[in-house]
């Protein structure tokens, strides 16, 4: 590659490296290969009468993971958010077709799953990153939200959870702040992103992978809380856009999070466990509602969270705490046997202390003349 240390490096050469780079099978030379591509990169853009470097397209990193092993429907699998091209138009082109027929998680047809997420996976990252801060016009908003749902639905792999996805949240936050029209597209993210998973568990793992180190990060992750909050309460209602009503949906979505109201919507939708009395069902149930209870309480945590304070800061906080121990604290029992409620308890007290910080923090500074 020594001779295009002086030129530009023609595109096809460029495309066969970054796919290479995603499928070599030894680390150290898959990273030898993304160094040199990275250096290659930097030149091209460097060099004056080239119009713009190469980028992989929405197609081309769709290629490389299908290659890898990863479905289809695993990358685009929301039926609103689906890329100009189909699966067949990249086996169609792809130089080796993968002959794979995968039912559930990606990682069942994959030898060593762990090289793929510290090397192939990472590495296409950390390129993507070089690529959008080089050109970050690159991509139209909807590529932007097709690749963001792409790594969202990707972290929910039970491997990859195990590992620090450190790459993968760089690009995120990289890719948010090249959205053009944010306003507009950014409730529409949030509603991709808790369509990719129905389970509780895995929709508070969305919300926590949304990088908060950025103001445009810091709000996603507030507006994507409300609408998982929505989901999960079933209330099936549009996020308004200004503080004062989010913040009221807020205070009436609290209210319906006291364990026993959804412990009897659990028991409710449970019809197969015949031959149970309605003691048993509440019985067999409660650690369950209780569980959901503990997420939407970290859920309303990360939503009343706010970059600044604002007019009606104070008292919408104060409403939370009056709600919060008026019909979630004082629904809760504690019992040595039943360590759930404990548990639930101490997050309700947490949460109280935190929301009276932000009110002692959000009183106006008081002027005294002598």
């Amino acid at each position: 590659m020594s001779a295009y240390h002086s030129s530009p490096c023609p595109v096809p050469i460029l495309k066969w490296m970054f796919q290479m780079m995603s499928i070599h099978s030894d680390i150290s030379v898959s990273k030898k290969i993304l160094d040199m591509l990275m250096v290659l990169t930097i030149k091209n853009a460097l060099v004056s009468d080239q119009p713009r470097p190469w980028i992989p397209s929405l197609y081309d990193i769709a290629t490389v993971l299908i290659n890898m092993g990863v479905p289809f429907n695993t990358l685009f699998p929301l039926l609103r958010f689906q890329p100009s091209f189909t699966e067949d138009n990249i086996r169609s082109e792809m130089y080796r077709t993968v002959e794979r027929q995968t039912t559930g998680g990606f990682s069942e047809n994959l030898p060593s799953f762990f090289l793929l997420v510290q090397n192939s996976l990472c590495n296409i990252a950390k390129f993507l990153q070089l690529c959008v801060g080089i050109c970050p016009e690159h991509y139209t908003d909807k590529e932007i939200l097709l690749l963001l749902l792409l790594l969202f639905k990707l972290s929910l792999e039970k491997e990859l959870k195990q590992c620090p996805l450190v790459d993968l949240e760089h690009l995120i936050i990289k890719l948010v702040e090249n959205i053009r029209k944010w306003d507009a597209e950014m409730p529409k993210l949030c509603l991709g992103i808790s369509d990719l998973s129905s389970h509780h568990h895995d929709l508070f793992w969305l919300v926590q992978f949304v990088p908060n180190w950025t103001e445009r990060g810091r709000q996603a992750r507030r507006h994507l809380s409300l609408v998982v909050i929505s989901k999960l309460l079933k209330n099936h209602v549009n996020i308004p856009s200004s503080n004062d009503q989010q913040m009221a949906l807020l205070c009436q979505d609290l209210v319906k999070m006291k364990p026993s109201h959804l412990l009897k919507k659990i028991a409710e939708t449970e019809t197969h466990q015949g031959g149970l009395s309605k003691e048993s069902l509440l019985s067999l149930f409660e650690p369950q509602a209780y569980y959901l209870t503990y997420i939407l309480l970290h859920l309303v945590r990360e939503a009343s969270n706010s970059d600044a304070a604002y007019s009606n800061q104070r008292k919408w906080l104060l409403k939370l705490c009056g709600t919060l121990e008026k019909h979630v604290k004082c629904d809760i029992r504690e019992d040595g046997r039943r360590f759930y409620r404990t548990k639930v308890k101490d997050l309700v007290a947490r949460t109280y202390s935190k929301w009276q910080q932000m009110i002692h923090s959000s009183r106006p500074t008081q002027v005294f003349c002598r």
